[in-house]
């Protein structure tokens, strides 16, 4: 992925925890992405690895919605 893709990606990313959050909300967020950092490519399900950006955030929002997905 070209460089200036990835920036992009990031400036959204970063954009969408800036705006009017509680500071509160940010440190137990930022607390929970820490986690992230650990995942490796290699140790994920084929499921993850081969579903769109458009699905993942669709699991990831019912999920949440349901109480399946806790974070």
């Amino acid at each position: 992925m070209k460089k200036k893709e990835v920036d992009e990606i990031l400036d959204h990313i970063s954009q969408k925890f800036e705006d009017d959050v509680p500071r509160i909300v940010k440190m137990l967020v930022r607390k929970k992405i820490g986690k992230f950092q650990s995942f490796e490519a290699g140790s994920l399900p084929e499921s993850l690895r081969t579903c769109t950006v458009e699905e993942l955030i669709d699991i990831v929002k019912k999920g949440l919605e349901s109480g399946k997905l806790k974070i």
